[in-house]
């Protein structure tokens, strides 16, 4: 979506920031449980004010998160009770928590101060169209060194609906990754009381986890399937 949709969300707030949870994801514990966090640089693109960097903060070497809107940089700090020093203009930092006020498309791998382990992506990809969305996939794989593992999470849902969180089903993960990652499917879980179903009379929604490992050569891959290439719900 273009940079004026998530500012004017961001200041209406309500339903409009819905895809804040003010609880640490599942996921996110997953990977603390795991051991994935332990002396990791994490980056959390598109991060918002998520409750998930906090709680990444307390075994990572270091989080650096990558927010588009100030008002959700600021008001990131404010919630956990920081107050961050700002080193450099755009750039704020507390403890071993750094957000940067950037445009994560202008991101280089300069301004992430060192290489990323783990990048941490619950609702990046699914904010995106599908034209973004490839330029999103190229840019992230081109600031990560082989062996940086990437955590996605997304949504399959149907029907589609034209504004995000868009749906990507597993078909198109694979697509999108398949060239530059190793992918392990990690979460399938379907989710019939998801808020989406009722709000947008949704026939299922799936929510589903991978980790991807970036891998030093490239490799063969289907191409993305389209919207259309995909069966109906049963």
């Amino acid at each position: 979506m273009e940079r004026q949709f998530w500012i004017d969300s961001w200041r209406e707030g309500g339903s409009k920031t819905s895809f804040h949870l003010p609880a640490v994801h599942p996921h996110a514990r997953h990977l603390l449980d795991g051991g994935f966090v332990d002396g990791a640089r994490v980056l959390v693109p598109l991060c918002g004010k998520s409750a998930d960097m906090p709680a990444f903060a307390t075994r990572a070497a270091e989080v650096v998160g990558v927010e588009l809107v100030d008002s959700a940089v600021h008001q990131f700090f404010a919630d956990n009770g920081l107050e961050p020093e700002e080193p450099a203009p755009g750039v704020f930092r507390s403890g071993n928590l750094t957000l940067l006020h950037a445009d994560f498309f202008r991101l280089t791998t300069a301004d992430l101060g060192g290489p990323v382990d783990l990048v941490y992506d619950r609702a990046c990809l699914v904010a995106f169209p599908e034209d973004m969305r490839e330029r999103y996939v190229a840019h992230l794989t081109a600031l990560l060194d082989p062996g940086a593992r990437y955590f996605l999470n997304t949504l399959d849902y149907l029907p589609e609906l034209p504004e995000p969180p868009f749906s990507v089903c597993p078909d198109r993960v694979r697509g999108y990754f398949g060239g530059h990652f190793e992918i392990e499917h990690v979460f399938d879980e379907p989710r019939p009381e998801h808020r989406m179903v009722e709000k947008f009379g949704l026939s299922r929604l799936t929510e589903h986890g991978f980790l991807l490992r970036r891998t030093a050569t490239p490799m063969s891959v289907p191409p993305v399937p389209s919207p259309a290439a995909e069966p109906a719900a049963p």
